[in-house]
């Protein structure tokens, strides 16, 4: 009995200086290397495969890539005012060949007989296949713009946002956007007439003299202006009225514009929307009288620009003199110099 009584005290006495010397016996690093290793293999696994935040360089050039990227439809030369490649194809029917009459119009017009050849522009619905990026580029990166798109068989008119909401879990999935798009159809007044789905007085669009679907890419329309860049970006814009700033107001409003729209840009499963708000004055003179980065840039642009007449097929480099509704202005820019202009109002902008 007396044995056993003193294997206990020595088993206790063992413990309690166990538990005093615990530190010294088991240092700390120790027990953190016993703790569960789950834990760590999860977290190392999940910041090996989360995206690395883009630099503000990569931005630059994603956005400027997605700027000029070339357009499946012509631009057409009455309304142009993009960021295109030289490949763009450039619709060049002067807008002075529609005309906008009526049914009844038609049936007066002494010009046109029964079986005169005529070509009517209409307009019907076309189901397109669409990315969140292809979307907000076309909305202008307006995301409260509204598109419609084909929900199970039903039209649904929706806002940019509500569309990237509802396709967020599964991005790559593709979106049906139904738009509007025109077509020509030879035809006579006689059969015209005889269209139940036309109303007396609804407006039509036709074309009565003789015409020819005319395009050029902004390769071919610069082809005798002498060499440029093959990876040049060019700004097109129809000269309009109220240009009263000339070319130079031409491409400050247009680098302002196109960089304030949202640009969608993909990395991995996220879709991230890009965009600069350059200050309006960003091209005037600073402080010390001398001339700003932008200022700089727009005057150089200006001297080199060209303008093309698309009623009378001649370019020419007159900045001073401009034709509304007649021209488009080409200017030809460095990929380079497109990225700087967003480095720098980043830069600027904090």
């Amino acid at each position: 009995m007396r044995n056993a009584v003193i294997v206990a005290g020595l088993a206790l006495v063992v413990v309690i200086l166990g538990f005093l010397f615990r530190d010294s016996l088991f240092p700390s690093g120790e027990h953190e290397a016993a703790a569960p290793a789950s834990e760590t293999s999860v977290q190392s696994g999940a910041q090996s495969g989360a995206q690395p935040a883009p630099t503000v360089d990569s931005q630059a050039k994603a956005f400027v890539a997605k700027l000029s990227e070339t357009q499946p439809e012509p631009v057409p030369a009455k309304s142009a005012d993009h960021f295109v490649s030289k490949d763009q194809i450039i619709s060049l029917l002067p807008e002075s060949t529609i005309e906008l009459t009526t049914l009844k119009d038609i049936e007066r017009n002494p010009a046109l007989k029964p079986d005169t050849p005529i070509t009517v522009i209409r307009e019907a619905e076309q189901v397109e296949t669409a990315t969140p990026e292809k979307i907000i580029a076309e909305a202008g990166g307006d995301l409260n713009k509204k598109v419609k798109v084909l929900i199970d068989d039903e039209v649904t008119e929706l806002t940019v946002r509500e569309v990237l909401q509802r396709y967020a879990a599964n991005p790559d999935d593709p979106i049906s956007v139904v738009k509007k798009i025109q077509y020509f159809e030879i035809t006579t007044p006689a059969e015209i007439a005889r269209d139940t789905t036309l109303a007396p007085g609804q407006e039509l669009k036709i074309i009565t003299k003789p015409y020819r679907l005319e395009a050029a890419t902004i390769a071919e329309l610069l082809m005798r202006e002498g060499k440029f860049d093959p990876d040049s970006i060019f700004y097109v814009r129809t000269i309009r009225e109220g240009d009263d700033q000339g070319i130079w107001g031409i491409i400050h409003d247009g680098i302002m514009t196109n960089f304030a729209q949202g640009m969608a840009i993909r990395r991995g499963r996220e879709v991230n929307t890009y965009k600069i708000d350059i200050p309006r004055d960003a091209d005037e003179l600073l402080a010390d009288h001398s001339s700003s980065y932008l200022g700089k840039l727009i005057h150089r642009k200006a001297a080199e620009s060209h303008v093309y007449n698309f009623t009378k097929n001649r370019m020419g480099q007159n900045p001073d003199y401009i034709s509304p509704g007649q021209e488009i202005v080409i200017i030809n820019f460095e990929p380079e110099e497109l990225i700087g202009i967003y480095k720098h109002f980043v830069s600027e902008q904090g």
